[in-house]
C-alpha cells in the first residue's frame, strides 16, 4: 500500500474555504498532512502599489482564513511565508516530505511565468502538481480567449454563445 499523500494547498488570490475547487482538488487526494500556505511573493509586495486600507483588508482576510483553518482542525493554521515561492516551495517540499502541490491557477503574465517554474521545481522534487482551472471566476479567462479567436472578450454576449 502506497503511503497517504502529503500535501501543500497554496492559497494566492482566492482566500475561502467553502467553495474552492482547488482546495476540493486537495481534500479529495485524502492527504495525511494538508498543510495551508500563503506566500508573500516579492513580487507583488514591492510592486503593488496600493493604500494601507487594501493591505489591512488582505491581512484582515489572512487572519480570518487562519482562524477559520482553526475552527475545522484545531492543530492547524494558515502558514504565511514571507519569501517567493519559486525559493520557498522547493525548500518545503523537502523539510515536509511532500508528495502534491495544489493551488488554482492564474492569468497573470507574471503568475503563468511562476507557476510554470514552481511547476518545473516541483517535478524536480518528485512533488505532483494539481493546478485546477478556475475558482474565482465564472469562465476560465483563458479557454474564452480562445473560443473567442484568440481575442479577448468584449461584451457579456460574446461569451454566452
Amino acid at each position: 500500500m502506497s503511503p497517504k499523500p502529503r500535501v501543500i494547498y497554496w492559497f494566492r488570490t482566492d482566500l475561502r474555504l467553502h467553495d474552492s475547487p482547488a482546495l476540493h482538488a486537495a481534500l479529495d487526494l485524502k492527504p495525511e498532512s494538508l498543510y495551508p500556505i500563503w506566500c508573500w511573493d516579492p513580487h507583488y509586495v514591492y510592486r503593488a502599489r496600493v493604500g494601507p486600507n487594501r493591505w489591512q483588508f488582505l491581512l484582515d482576510c489572512q487572519n480570518d482564513l487562519s482562524e477559520s483553518i482553526t475552527k475545522l482542525n484545531k492543530k492547524s493554521k494558515l502558514f504565511v511565508i514571507r519569501e517567493a515561492p519559486q525559493t520557498v516551495l522547493p525548500k518545503l517540499f523537502k523539510a515536509w516530505n511532500i508528495s502534491h502541490l495544489v493551488f488554482e491557477r492564474d492569468t497573470d503574465p507574471y503568475a503563468k511565468e511562476r507557476d510554470a517554474k514552481v511547476m518545473e521545481l516541483a517535478k524536480e522534487a518528485g512533488v505532483e502538481v494539481v493546478a485546477t482551472r478556475h475558482g474565482r471566476t465564472l469562465y476560465d479567462p483563458d479557454e474564452l480567449v480562445k473560443a473567442n479567436g484568440g481575442k479577448p472578450t468584449m461584451s457579456i454576449t460574446q461569451v454566452q454563445h
